[in-house]
């Protein structure tokens, strides 16, 4: 590994593409921090660009271990002790961080993939990680991005505990222009709504299918709803709030894969 000191340009653009979407957007590049979520790029095939190591840290066994596997692309560098502490968007450092390439996934079709998640204006990182999380579990090989939170925000990689390098991840302006795309390439959309929409297993989800979770705060925009082939409800059995987005949306994803596993 080769030293590098806090005040290196390097580290400098480091901190920019954890703080700054715009920055991110630009070098097509984000970070991704901790042993494990590196391990998981590194699994997937991804392109790591730089890898910076706390050199407290170097000696962990996980560290040593990523670093090592990572040291076939690329050289790391050794920071000094905790400046990683403070670039990265993590409470605590878990002592190591990369640099990765954004990948130009390929927008989804249903000869690549029969199951879609879109995502419509969610705004909360957490929510976003989760959902990615839940959808590449439930079998979805594309997942959409329509304005809202950026998916390679540090707090969406670390919540998508990995997933995000196991589905073709891509944005899009609007839910709207989601919506009438995967439409004319062949997908049922299917939008949840908190009510007025079919109980949502009796909906058939066998066939190529999109579904489009909203915003946390206001659900859907009409204007995308009018733009769906089906509108689904969750039934509640209880006097309590709705679920939120991620709660929704990984029911109606596991219904999807139900649906598919009672059918094949």
């Amino acid at each position: 590994m080769r030293p590098l000191s806090a005040r290196n340009p390097r580290v400098q653009r480091l901190t920019r593409l954890v703080r700054r979407r715009e920055e991110r957007a630009e070098q097509r590049a984000f970070v991704v921090e901790g042993p494990v979520l590196i391990g998981c790029a590194l699994d997937a095939g991804a392109n790591l660009v730089d890898l910076f190591v706390d050199e407290d840290a170097a000696s962990r066994p996980a560290v040593a271990e990523v670093v090592a596997r990572a040291s076939t692309q690329i050289e790391p560098w050794l920071l000094p002790a905790g400046v990683l502490d403070h670039v990265g968007d993590a409470v605590t450092s878990q002592g190591v961080a990369a640099v990765v390439e954004m990948r130009d996934a390929p927008w989804p079709s249903p000869d690549s993939t029969d199951f879609v998640l879109v995502l419509d204006d969610v705004a909360d990182p957490g929510n976003a990680g989760t959902l990615l999380r839940a959808a590449v579990a439930a079998g979805a090989g594309s997942v959409v991005f329509a304005s809202g939170v950026d998916f390679t925000s540090p707090k969406v990689v670390r919540s998508s505990a990995g997933a995000l390098f196991n589905a073709d991840v891509v944005s899009v302006t609007s839910g709207v222009q989601a919506c009438d795309r995967l439409r004319a390439v062949g997908y049922t959309v299917v939008a949840t709504l908190v009510d007025q929409g079919d109980p949502y297993d009796s909906v058939d989800l066998t066939g190529p299918v999109a579904v489009v979770v909203g915003n946390e705060a206001h659900g859907l925009d009409p204007d995308v709803v009018d733009h769906v082939d089906v509108v689904v409800t969750i039934p509640m059995a209880g006097e309590t709030e709705s679920l939120n987005v991620a709660m929704a949306g990984t029911v109606v994803a596991f219904e999807v894969l139900r649906q598919r596993r009672a059918g094949g």
